[in-house]
């Protein structure tokens, strides 16, 4: 059974994916433990950590997410009391945005917020955010609480004719797995184009770079689950066009490469740089691909199983097919994903014979190759019905990476390669 995040979720990783902004919690101490646990993993601040440097009230020993705490009165007499003493307590701790988030069940009672923030004198740097959406999928939690944010800054466009160009990457949440790694490659990738990022929207980003947003020329969609409305809304208010590939996000090689031309053209640059660069890498490892191959007749015929977001499993599968000549026994999307997209897939599948694998993801059958995200495909290796799992969505399984590791991009394309290879060396299922 694949766990999948709320809104919720999503839309307080939305602020701690700044790095001067912190969540102020209404709601119990069930609502804050897990959050606080994989903000600080996803996207850990400081270098050291000492539970007894956050012994105070409302942090319970972390060091992220402080919460009120409610209990059983607080939801009948309400959490007024509460919320008076938390904001001047975490307030004095730093001068960083604070943004009040309910919790499903705090949104109930009432409360409002706003006049404690006003009472606070924190209303030039604190924002309330009363419902989430909690019932929607995670990235819609993100999207709502990232526009909020933007109206309660309320930018104005700032034009920049700097030489290289920037742009924003919209569509990045610290939910997606190995943000840090997918940015770190896409900057790359961009300098191929003489292309500078001026900000990740809500993700490793600063409050000061969020000012600078609107200075850039154009917006590049990498998720579109995650980043579409966004995109729209700096459109719509900013003027700032956005630039969305056709093929999905930038995973494996024909797909990157897509990508790299759809923003050579919007933004009328030469690409044969980036290109060349990635048909040379391409070209590189084709002789292993070619020698494991003739040994093994692998990896034509593998199998494999997908679940993840529709703009991650669109190139995802198509190159494994079509690459690789592997076969797809069970494609499945994760809630919140784009229906052009969707049905991109089930035309995909439907043209290449395997229609029948749509919507499908089976933990008690063997298959080769498992790409999920890291709890799934656990349970799956713990009953030896898969020969490798490449981990492309949270929860985390929980390994730890100290080199850049991501499935998008060049680099992210041979890091697939290489899962995929080794794991197919291993014994028959």
């Amino acid at each position: 059974m694949t766990l999948t995040a709320d809104a919720f979720t999503g839309s307080l990783l939305a602020v701690e994916g700044i790095k001067d902004a912190a969540v102020v919690l209404n709601g119990p101490t069930g609502c804050k433990f897990y959050h606080s646990h994989i903000s600080d993993c996803q996207y850990p601040r400081a270098s050291s950590f000492d539970p007894l440097g956050y012994t105070e009230e409302f942090y319970f020993g972390q060091p992220r997410v402080p919460c009120t705490y409610l209990e059983g009165d607080d939801y009948v007499a309400g959490s007024t009391e509460k919320l008076r003493r938390i904001l001047p307590a975490i307030a004095a701790k730093s001068d960083d945005l604070l943004v009040i988030l309910n919790s499903p069940g705090a949104s109930l009672i009432g409360d409002d917020l706003k006049k404690f923030i006003d009472s606070a004198g924190l209303s030039n740097r604190c924002i309330a955010i009363e419902n989430a959406g909690y019932s929607s999928p995670v990235c819609e939690g993100f999207e709502q609480t990232v526009i909020e944010i933007l109206k309660w800054m309320n930018p104005e466009k700032n034009l920049n004719n700097s030489n290289p160009v920037k742009v924003n990457l919209v569509g990045i949440s610290l939910y997606n797995s190995n943000w840090d790694s997918t940015v770190y490659e896409l900057r790359r990738i961009l300098s191929f184009l003489n292309i500078e990022i001026e900000a990740v929207i809500c993700a490793g980003t600063s409050f000061e770079e969020l000012k600078k947003s609107t200075s850039s020329v154009c917006n590049i969609v990498v998720f579109p689950e995650y980043g579409l409305k966004i995109a729209k809304w700096y459109e719509e208010k900013l003027g700032i066009p956005y630039v969305l590939s056709p093929a999905g996000a930038p995973v494996g090689y024909d797909a990157t490469e897509i990508w790299i031309e759809k923003i050579a053209s919007f933004m009328e640059l030469d690409s044969s740089h980036a290109i060349e660069i990635l048909r040379n890498e391409r070209k590189k490892h084709y002789h292993k691909i070619s020698r494991f191959h003739s040994l093994t007749g692998l990896p034509k015929g593998a199998t494999f199983t997908i679940n993840g977001d529709s703009s991650v499993v669109l190139p995802l599968t198509k190159w494994l097919y079509e690459y690789l000549g592997m076969a797809p026994v069970g494609v499945k999307i994760l809630p919140g994903s784009k229906p052009e997209i969707e049905s991109q897939i089930i035309d995909f599948l439907e043209k290449t014979g395997f229609s029948e694998s749509w919507n499908k993801f089976c933990d008690d059958e063997p298959v080769d190759i498992v790409i999920s995200d890291g709890h799934t495909i656990r349970m799956i290796q713990e009953k030896s019905l898969c020969k490798k799992g490449i981990e492309i969505a949270m929860p985390s399984s929980g390994y730890l990476n100290f080199l850049p590791r991501t499935y998008v991009g060049i680099n992210g394309a041979l890091l697939l390669l290489e899962e995929i290879f080794n794991g197919l060396r291993r014994r028959p299922l």
